[in-house]
């Protein structure tokens, strides 16, 4: 998508990340060119909200029933002809298809202790089909299902509840990415706490991505969590903290 496609009058959301947080704001698109994007001042009240040299700006439209983002664009002011003052974002590329998953993350960067949950039921079951005797025929069903009863009457004996030592790099309303060392598989239960804008809040979550860091990093592993429960005080905690990171970035200016 370019910006041609961009309609004068819908609006914009702006996901700026800065000094480890992300947060969101709202404006309406005022203007349009082959270049950029102009939407109506960013402001509470009598603050304009000022952008810094080091942020990280995405913006996203939404056109129709898809949902479109312009990656790391330049952020800006203008005043046009008639006086009309504008914050303004130059996108580098088109657009590509948002997927909303990814916004409203709050980076953590904290250590923390993760409890996990392993059913070993392949363990269990490699383990009962190793010790039948040689002359068994795998076919012969009878012996089979006895052998597969005998791993399942040991799978109450073979849970267990395991920890260690992980890194808890960002967070969202629904979800986690951590690093550790552990070795989880998708569908694995994980349970850990962690301070959050002043208070102790705990999260129990399911792996559902994985993947293997690079060698700089101090774990060899990477886990995206979805949250299947969260403390009471969780999500007041979170907004708590994304409006604190909005008001320390607000700022009088003037345009010039």
């Amino acid at each position: 998508m370019d910006l041609s496609k961009v309609r004068v009058g819908s609006l914009l959301e702006i996901y700026i990340k800065r000094d480890g947080y992300n947060y969101r704001v709202v404006s309406k698109v005022e203007y349009v060119d082959d270049k950029m994007i102009g939407v109506s001042p960013i402001a509470s009240r009598t603050q304009l909200f000022k952008f810094r040299d080091n942020d990280t700006v995405d913006v996203v439209c939404k056109q129709d029933s898809d949902t479109w983002k312009f990656a790391n664009v330049i952020p800006g002011y203008t005043v046009l002809e008639d006086g009309t003052k504008l914050h303004t974002f130059t996108p580098h590329r088109k657009a590509e298809s948002f997927n909303r998953r990814m916004a409203f993350r709050l980076d953590m960067n904290v250590e923390i202790t993760i409890s996990y949950e392993k059913h070993l039921f392949k363990e269990a079951l490699e383990e009962a089909l190793n010790g039948t005797k040689p002359e068994l025929e795998r076919n012969d069903k009878d012996d089979l299902d006895r052998t597969l009863d005998e791993a399942l009457d040991r799978i109450s004996e073979r849970y267990c509840e395991l920890t260690a030592k992980a890194f808890l790099k960002d967070i969202s309303e629904g979800g986690a990415a951590i690093s550790s060392d552990a070795i989880l598989e998708k569908g694995d239960v994980v349970t850990f706490s962690f301070r959050l804008a002043f208070e102790e809040v705990s999260c129990r979550a399911v792996v559902v991505r994985i993947k293997k860091n690079d060698e700089k990093e101090f774990f060899a592993n990477y886990y995206g969590l979805s949250f299947v429960e969260t403390s009471h005080n969780f999500i007041k905690a979170f907004f708590a903290e994304q409006r604190k990171a909005i008001n320390r970035s607000k700022v009088n200016v003037q345009f010039k």
